[in-house]
């Protein structure tokens, strides 16, 4: 793990025996498992409430475009296009690295980046990885002025099988609180946000 990302996981296992094979696992194995990242590959998604059923049309497409070097670290550089709305194309980082899925936005107002733990691979049904991040510009910037920081958090495995991993993030607020779901081979298929908006894969075209 990178020093100057060093995260404090504080993991309540069920099933250690289960959780310390799984964590041997090699990186490239959870890249090609849960998010194949590799440039060409794209997702298709349509936007709903929970009220709602899953439509047949795309809200927005999720491309792999390039890779880029930031922090001296290499990151997939990942491309969201917006389909029949005004909102501009939007640009963020992901990588993983062991079992560890991270991805790096870039803040509009203070120009700066900020990486987060998006999802851990290794996480058997009910365990919980507790993470705090180390201060950065953009978290001490925050705290100085009474924002949030973001800097501490969990990540709950609701469910795990054979295929699927179900991942529910709480960064104390309704706004930070999501549900992903991702499918091995295939990358996130669903994820519903704390106000109740769901996202949901339709279609993809991978390369790998």
């Amino acid at each position: 793990m990178n020093n100057k990302i060093k995260l404090i996981i504080a993991l309540l296992l069920i099933f250690p025996t289960n959780f310390a094979c799984s964590l041997a696992q090699t990186s490239s194995s959870f890249i090609n498992d849960y998010m194949p990242l590799a440039i060409g590959n794209k997702w298709y998604y349509n936007v709903h409430t929970i009220n709602t059923e899953v439509g047949s049309e795309t809200s927005f497409i999720i491309e792999v475009v390039g890779i880029d070097t930031l922090d001296s670290k290499k990151y997939f550089k990942i491309k969201r296009e917006n389909v029949n709305t005004r909102f501009p194309v939007y640009y963020y980082h992901q990588r993983v690295s062991n079992d560890t899925l991270y991805t790096l936005n870039y803040d509009q107002k203070s120009h700066l980046y900020f990486e987060w733990v998006t999802a851990i691979f290794t996480l058997e049904s009910g365990d919980v990885a507790r993470i705090e991040l180390p201060p950065n510009e953009l978290s001490s910037k925050n705290e100085a002025e009474g924002l949030p920081t973001g800097r501490r958090y969990s990540i709950k495995a609701l469910n795990k099988d054979e295929d699927t991993i179900e991942l529910f993030t709480n960064r104390g607020m309704i706004d930070g609180e999501t549900t992903e779901v991702y499918k091995k081979g295939i990358g996130m298929i669903k994820s519903k946000s704390g106000w109740g908006i769901v996202t949901e894969l339709i279609d993809y075209e991978l390369n790998n």
